[in-house]
């Protein structure tokens, strides 16, 4: 009841508000049929496939010392003993990882000398000369995702270092900085991971003499990366999620049902509630505010035929009980209310009830069992439900 009075009190701004949710709801859907009809695609660099090259390179000591035993194996150092394990052994390994493919691979190892100076501000650097020279070469035909390709060389580096210098004398130049490197050209030819591929990549290994040691700086596994660009499906621009759409249109479809209800509830006039069901309403609040004074009971059949005084409301017959100092009978059969004061029947009758007040009159209660047996008891107290006790019988004798 207080829903409907509320609603049809604030009928246009729940209108209104239904209103915004059905449009909002109606976008929702919107969106929800965009983001499966206008798909959107970028471009995205995205990893296609690797591959790992990398050396592995070792020294064995060759003459006597007091470190070393002769044939122990070196490996692996960033530092040799050029006097006692002067010639540098080392292989390079391949191998490539994706999802599938067959590719040719040739690797080429070649001793380069070469004379290199820095640029000021320059990234590159300049190369006055270089020589070459094959040491070692590997091929396949077919080598698939995971498997390796390796070639092995050596280099006598106090012989290459002689070398180096010699061309230097003969070419009467003291500019640059000598350089022995071992320079591996990978070359691949065929199908990964359904593209055709034809590419050649080089990796370096670094020798760098003194006096009595010689360095070396190489990639143990170095791993290089190959993209591509691709289409990828992106969201739509509407900029709902699946669920969020489908929620929006939910409500969108609910918020127009609930116009539909509420518009046919007040053309009907069912909406707000009706006179009849506010009176009930209000009588139901002053008989809750006046129970203290109020006694549920029944009246015999010989008090009822004493003379009434009709009481307008139920407030009227509290003060009648008060200034009377009597209780208010709610009669349990009839529903209407009664204070008895001597020979005078005050009635309130409920809204309802007092079309049938002419029928009651006519009528004729039959008293109970109970009633037959036992007197009728009505509260004369002043107030108070436990008060003195007055037998009806005994004021129908006097």
């Amino acid at each position: 009841m207080r829903l409907r009075t509320a609603l049809d009190e604030w009928f246009v701004v729940v209108v209104v508000a239904l209103l915004a949710l059905a449009l909002l709801g109606g976008w929702g859907a919107y969106g929800a049929v965009a983001d499966d009809s206008d798909e959107e695609f970028e471009q995205r660099t995205v990893e296609a496939w690797s591959t790992t090259g990398g050396f592995d390179h070792s020294a064995t000591v060759q003459a006597e010392n007091e470190v070393f035993p002769v044939g122990t194996e070196l490996s692996d150092r960033s530092m040799y003993f050029a006097e006692v394990a002067p010639e540098l052994e080392a292989t390079f390994t391949y191998a490539y990882d994706a999802p599938d493919g067959d590719v040719a691979v040739v690797l080429k190892a070649d001793r380069v000398i070469r004379s290199v100076e820095d640029v000021d501000d320059e990234d590159d650097r300049v190369e006055h000369w270089a020589v070459n020279e094959t040491t070692a070469q590997e091929e396949t035909e077919s080598l698939a995702p995971g498997e390796e390709q390796a070639t092995s060389f050596s280099v006598d580096v106090p012989e290459t270092a002689a070398e180096a210098e010699e061309i230097q004398e003969d070419l009467n130049e003291s500019v640059g900085e000598l350089e022995t490197v071992v320079e591996v050209q990978m070359a691949i030819e065929g199908t990964i991971d359904g593209e055709s591929v034809d590419r050649v990549d080089s990796y370096e290994l670094v020798v760098e003499p003194d006096d009595t040691t010689y360095t070396v700086e190489a990639p143990a596994a170095e791993e290089r990366t190959e993209e591509r660009t691709e289409a990828v499906a992106v969201a739509g621009s509407s900029g709902f999620s699946g669920l969020s759409s489908v929620v929006l249109a939910l409500l969108g479809i609910c918020s127009v049902a609930a116009l539909g209800v509420l518009g046919v509830a007040r053309r009907k006039g069912t909406l707000a509630p009706s006179a009849a069901e506010l009176e009930r309403i209000d009588a139901r609040y002053k008989r809750e505010a006046f129970d203290d004074w109020i006694s549920r009971g029944r009246l015999p059949a010989d008090v009822r035929e004493r003379s009434r005084i009709e009481i307008a409301t139920l407030e009227d017959l509290v003060d009648v009980a008060v200034d009377c100092d009597r209780r208010v009978i709610e009669d349990e059969r009839d529903g209407r209310y009664y204070v008895l004061d001597d020979d005078s029947l005050y009635v309130y009758a409920p809204e309802g009830l007092e079309d049938e007040e002419s029928e009651d009159e006519d009528r004729v209660l039959e008293p109970d069992a109970q009633e037959a047996e036992e007197p009728t008891v009505i509260g004369d107290g002043s107030g108070e439900g436990g008060d003195a006790l007055e037998d009806d019988s005994d004021d129908s004798g006097s």
